[in-house]
This record gives C-alpha cells, structure tokens and sequence, in this order.
C-alpha cells in the first residue's frame, strides 16, 4: 500500500473528501446566486451537489473494495 500515496489517501480521508466536494456545489450555486445569477441555481446547487455526494462516496467505496481484495494489508 506505500506504492499507492492517492489510494492511502482516499481510503483514510474518502468519505470526509466525498462530503467536502458535495459541500462546495451548494455554495457555489449560493455564491452565484449572491452575485446576480438568477434564483433556479440554487435548486440546481442542492441536486448537483447530491449527485457530487453519490458519485464520489460510490468512487469512495470502490476503492475500499479494490484495496481489500487486491492488494496485500
């Protein structure tokens, strides 16, 4: 597992990582819309950012589930 510093750290940090990138699409969409964009970006923000959520803890997983069966403990 010292070969492979990005699988290290996503299976330690994953589902922290997964949470923190499925955050910053609703700011995002919240900075936006403070900034002059008009108000369906807000919708689109929370739903984007729960697609981002699903997306990345499913990556999350999958690496968990390569590391298990593939490389040695």
């Amino acid at each position: 597992m010292n070969d492979f510093p990005a699988i290290r750290l996503l299976k330690r940090h994953g589902y922290t990582l997964a949470a923190a990138a499925a955050l910053a699409v609703p700011l995002g969409a919240l900075l936006l819309f403070l900034c002059g964009w008009a108000w369906p970006i807000l919708p689109a923000g929370i739903v984007g950012g729960a697609l981002v959520y699903l997306l990345a803890r499913s990556y999350v997983e999958l690496i968990h589930i390569i590391t298990e069966m593939l490389l040695p403990q």
